[in-house]
C-alpha cells in the first residue's frame, strides 16, 4: 500500500511540472506588443556627403518617432529599449526643399531583427527640409580665462587647436557667427593647462548664439597654456664711489626699477637681482639721464616686454672748496742721522665733498703729508708727492695730485746748494710747489 502511493505522488509531480513547461512554452512563444515613445532619429551623413554636395540639414535635427514593435514574449523581458537606434541616411539628397528620408531600426545587441516586427508605423519615413549650404572658414577662438595661476608661477601664451573655426549651415545663422569662446579654469595652476573644451558662439555685440543649427568639424577645441615659473627682480646700478663723492649726496631713480622674469626654477633661484651697469658719481655735475639695456640672463624670458630702463641723476650736495695749506710734514723717513726740511711754505689745495663737511673745516684742519719713500736714502732737495690729511678724517677726497719740495741733509753737507742726482734748485723747486 505504501509503495502505491509513493508511486502515485511521483506521477502526480510529473503532470505538474510537464503542464507547466506545456504553458511557459506556449506563453513564451506568443507575440506581445512593446510601445516606444520619442526615439530620436540619427541622421547619417549629414556632415559629410549632404555638406559636400552644398546641402545642409535646415531642420530635422530633433526628428523623434513613435514605435510599436511586435516580438516574442520571451524576448520582452531582454529587450533595452535604451540601445536601440533609428538612423535616417542622407546620402540620397539631391535637392534642396523639403524631403522624405526612409529611417531604419537597429535594435539593442542579441535582438535579431528576424523575430521582430514593426507594428507601427506603417511607413517608416521622416520629414526634413534641405537648404543650400553656407560656409565660413576662418571664426575666431577666443578663450576666457577663470582665475589666476599660483604664486610664484606666470601664465604663457594660451594655443587653440584649431586656430579659427570652421562652420556651415544655413546663411542667416552662418552669419550671425562673430566669434567662439571656451572658458579654461587655470585657478592655482603650478604646470601646463591642457584640457579639450566645448565652446560656444557668440554674435558681434556678445550675444550667445541659442538652439542654432549651425555646424563643424568638431564640437570641442583643445586648449594649452603653458605654466611657468616667475619672479621680480630688481635691476640695480653700481655707483662708483670716492672719498667725499657718496651716492648718498645724490638724488637718483630708474623708470624701471623691477622686471619679470620666467623660466626653469632653479635658474630663477640663483638670480637675485640684475645689474644695469656702472656710473662714476665723480663725473656727476648736474642732472643727467642715462639709459641703460636690460641684460636677461640665458634660459630666461623677460615677461614684462621692458628692453631698457632710464636713469636719471643729479648732484645735491657735492661740492668744492679751495684751501691754502700752511702746515707740511713727512712720512716714511727714520735716519736720525739725517735731517729732512719741508721747503714749501704754502700750497694751494683743492677738496670735494658734501657741502656741509667742507664748511665745517678750514686750511689749519689740513696738512700736506711728503711722502718719502722714494728718496729716504738720498741727500738733496727733491719733489715728492704730497699727501693730503685733514684733522678729524672726514669723508673728503682731493681733486688733484700734489707735489712738495723738501730737502734731506747731513750735518756734513751743511748748507749744500746742490743734492745728489735729481735734486732741483731751491727756488725753481719752492716755486714749482707753490704753484
Amino acid at each position: 500500500m505504501e509503495f502505491s502511493n509513493r508511486r502515485k505522488a511521483l506521477y502526480i509531480a510529473i503532470s505538474v511540472i510537464a503542464s507547466f513547461a506545456l504553458w511557459y512554452y506556449v506563453n513564451s512563444t506568443s507575440d506581445v506588443d512593446l510601445s516606444l515613445y520619442d526615439v530620436p532619429v540619427e541622421f547619417l551623413n549629414a556632415e559629410t556627403a549632404l555638406a559636400n554636395k552644398g546641402f545642409v540639414l535646415l531642420d530635422g535635427n530633433d526628428t523623434t518617432v513613435d514605435l510599436v514593435l511586435t516580438m516574442p514574449r520571451n524576448i520582452i523581458f531582454g529587450f533595452d529599449p535604451e540601445r536601440l537606434h533609428v538612423y535616417a541616411n542622407l546620402i540620397s539628397v539631391n535637392s534642396t526643399g523639403s524631403q522624405s528620408i526612409s529611417y531604419s531600426i537597429a535594435y539593442p545587441p542579441g535582438i535579431s531583427s528576424s523575430m521582430i516586427s514593426v507594428k507601427s508605423p506603417t511607413v517608416q519615413t521622416v520629414s526634413v527640409r534641405v537648404g543650400d549650404l553656407f560656409r565660413k572658414n576662418d571664426v575666431e577662438i577666443r578663450v576666457n580665462l577663470v582665475g589666476t595661476v599660483a604664486d610664484g608661477h606666470a601664465a604663457g601664451r594660451v594655443t587653440t587647436l584649431p586656430e579659427v573655426l570652421e562652420i556651415w549651415g544655413q546663411q542667416s545663422e552662418v552669419t550671425r557667427v562673430s566669434y567662439a569662446q571656451v572658458t579654461l579654469n587655470i585657478e592655482n595652476a603650478a604646470s601646463t593647462v591642457n584640457e579639450q573644451l566645448s565652446y560656444e558662439l557668440y554674435d558681434e555685440d556678445g550675444v550667445l548664439i541659442e538652439n542654432s543649427s549651425i555646424h563643424s568639424a568638431t564640437n570641442t577645441v583643445q586648449v594649452t597654456m603653458p605654466v611657468i615659473s616667475a619672479k621680480d627682480v630688481p635691476l640695480t646700478i653700481d655707483f662708483l664711489e670716492e672719498a667725499g663723492v657718496r651716492k648718498e649726496s645724490y638724488d637718483y631713480a630708474l623708470d624701471v626699477d623691477k622686471i619679470t622674469l620666467s623660466g626653469d626654477a632653479s635658474d630663477l633661484a640663483e638670480v637675485s637681482e640684475l645689474l644695469l651697469g656702472e656710473v662714476v658719481l665723480s663725473e656727476i655735475t648736474e642732472e643727467q639721464r642715462i639709459s641703460f639695456a636690460i641684460p636677461v640672463p640665458d634660459g630666461l624670458n623677460n615677461l614684462s616686454g621692458i628692453t631698457q630702463a632710464t636713469l636719471t641723476i643729479a648732484n645735491r650736495d657735492v661740492s668744492t672748496e679751495n684751501y691754502t695749506v700752511t702746515n707740511f710734514g713727512y712720512d716714511n723717513f727714520n735716519d736720525t742721522e739725517r735731517s729732512v726740511e719741508v721747503v714749501t711754505s704754502s700750497l694751494n689745495v683743492v677738496l670735494r665733498g658734501a657741502q656741509g663737511t667742507l664748511n665745517a673745516i678750514s686750511s689749519e684742519d689740513i696738512t700736506a703729508v711728503a711722502d718719502l719713500k722714494d728718496v729716504a736714502n738720498a741727500s738733496g732737495t727733491y719733489t715728492v708727492p704730497a699727501i693730503i690729511r685733514i684733522k678729524g678724517e672726514p669723508d673728503i677726497g682731493s681733486m688733484d695730485v700734489y707735489q712738495l719740495t723738501v730737502r734731506i741733509q747731513t750735518p756734513e753737507s751743511g748748507n749744500t746748494e746742490e743734492g745728489e742726482s735729481g735734486a732741483v734748485d731751491e727756488t725753481a723747486a719752492t716755486e714749482e710747489a707753490e704753484r
